[in-house]
């Protein structure tokens, strides 16, 4: 009988390891709790600061973000105070299976998020047909034709974007329904897929643990400050059956690979109450701003000319046009946000011979500005708790060493995710309040969880330290072929013979 893949890799997008491991354990999620028995599995490392976007990416690529250079959605291009639009078609590097493919290697590649489409020969590829946050160009298939086969077999996508206000557990209903529905849907498409055969590689996404992680978490977290007990009340754990859908179809994947498969599962990264306070950095830094001794005296003159000539009747309606007009022009600031994921804040400093109107200068002085912005975040408390805002600020250029991180944001600021942050003060700041806004009660977490069988892989836990960037070079040996990851290297040296590292 022929293996109708040589390798399989299936993801759980963005599925929480602790929710995986408890759950697994308790007997809720049975496809995770057979391989925690079956295969050797431990956590995953992603980039670090700018995780949330590069995961995919990293994957994909066998590399950091300082190589293929994608990070978020928006991003700050070098030399310019413009955040256009960064998709996949714009990454430095090209994903392992275009290698694979132009190598003989047959290869189905199925909705793995934020990865360009392919025109590598020997390769299947369907790009955003049902994930989360899909890229503006939307579903696109190599070959082309393939777009309206999968249309006429299993339709459209029945979630589209996820993100929306929901208030009622009928809203919140229909959005788990759906993300239920595409979980079977997908797991059908991945089965067409399989079910050819002769495949050296056959990879796959579910993104639904991803959108019901966003939107289900505050009904998942009694201590969640949006949490319901009337809709739980009425629906249970939408975020629970939304995992367990996504186990049902894992499950089925990995059977229908056959026993002489080597297989791969990837539980992503990970996900958390959305505790951050990306949503008022601007506010912070324009206290920051405004506390430097230059600008505090002008600030004062000016304050003195702004109330004696303009009515108190208007100078609120005026203020708020203007901040929001200096929001968009960061020329005369000193350093300014810049888009990341909420998770960590993104500070550029306004650098002489880098920005276009840069006004600090290179060496001792922009030293010395990054010093004082860490210790400035630093400095902030969380006014709920009493407790640090801030856990700690990162230098792009530490977290990189050695590699070009001259397009990343300066400083990174990672928050202190314990409790809600919407109020925070400092000695600089004085006391600063905000209200999120955002529909997303959950947020990333850095850590992932895989699984691995097969291929002489030794079962049970294992300490080997495991990046993103590994799993590239990793199915490209399991594939029979090679990849020359600028970052990862194969896993099977060491899986294979058991080594603790």
């Amino acid at each position: 009988m022929s293996v109708l893949t040589r390798t399989l890799f299936v993801a759980a997008d963005a599925a929480d390891k602790d929710l995986v491991l408890q759950w697994a354990g308790e007997g809720k999620l049975p496809c995770f709790q057979r391989l925690l028995s079956e295969a050797a599995w431990g956590t995953t490392a992603n980039p670090p600061g700018l995780y949330v976007g590069a995961v995919w990416p990293s994957f994909a690529t066998g590399a950091s973000p300082a190589w293929h250079h994608r990070y978020c959605f928006n991003q700050l291009r070098p030399g310019t105070y413009e955040t256009p639009r960064f998709g996949p078609a714009d990454m430095g590097v090209e994903p392992f299976w275009n290698v694979l493919g132009r190598a003989g290697k047959r290869l189905a590649v199925l909705d793995i998020s934020k990865t360009p489409l392919s025109s590598a020969p020997n390769v299947t590829h369907v790009v955003d047909w049902g994930t989360h946050d899909p890229e503006d160009e939307g579903f696109l298939t190599l070959p082309p034709q393939l777009a309206a086969e999968i249309t006429r077999r299993f339709g459209r996508d029945p979630v589209g974007i996820c993100d929306g206000t929901r208030r009622t557990a009928a809203d919140f209903a229909a959005l788990r329904d759906k993300l239920i529905a595409r979980t079977r849907t997908k797991t059908e498409l991945i089965l067409h897929f399989l079910n050819q055969g002769g495949w050296d590689g056959v990879l796959a996404s579910f993104s639904e643990t991803h959108c019901a992680g966003h939107h289900f978490w505050h009904l998942h977290d009694p201590s969640h400050p949006r949490h319901d007990s009337r809709i739980v009340a009425a629906l249970g754990s939408p975020l629970l059956d939304v995992y367990r859908a996504v186990d049902e179809g894992i499950g089925r994947v990995l059977e229908a690979a056959g026993p002489d498969a080597s297989k791969i599962v990837l539980a992503s990264h990970g996900m958390g109450p959305h505790y951050e306070a990306t949503f008022m950095l601007h506010l912070i830094l324009e206290r920051l701003e405004r506390d430097r001794p230059a600008a505090k005296s002008a600030f004062i003159s000016a304050r003195g000319v702004w109330q004696a000539l303009v009515p108190a009747s208007v100078r609120g309606r005026l203020f708020k046009d203007l901040r929001r007009k200096m929001k968009r022009d960061h020329r005369a600031q000193p350093f300014f946000q810049v888009p990341n994921n909420d998770p960590f804040g993104a500070v550029q400093v306004n650098l002489a011979g880098r920005e276009p109107d840069g006004c600090v200068r290179p060496g001792e002085e922009y030293e010395a500005l990054c010093r004082s912005l860490a210790g400035d975040f630093l400095a902030l408390v969380n006014t709920r708790t009493g407790r640090p805002a801030v856990s700690a600020v990162h230098r792009s250029t530490e977290l990189y060493p050695g590699q070009d991180a001259s397009a990343f944001p300066d400083l990174l600021i990672e928050w202190n995710r314990e409790a809600p942050l919407d109020s925070v003060e400092s000695p600089k700041t004085g006391r600063i309040d905000a209200v999120y806004r955002g529909c997303r009660t959950g947020d990333h977490r850095a850590e992932g969880l895989f699984f691995m069988t097969g291929a002489g892989v030794r079962t049970g836990r294992t300490d080997l330290p495991v990046s993103v960037t590994d799993f590239a070079p990793t199915l490209a040996e399991l594939a029979g072929s090679s990849f020359a990851a600028p970052d990862g290297r194969s896993l099977l040296p060491a899986l294979r013979s058991g080594r603790r590292v």
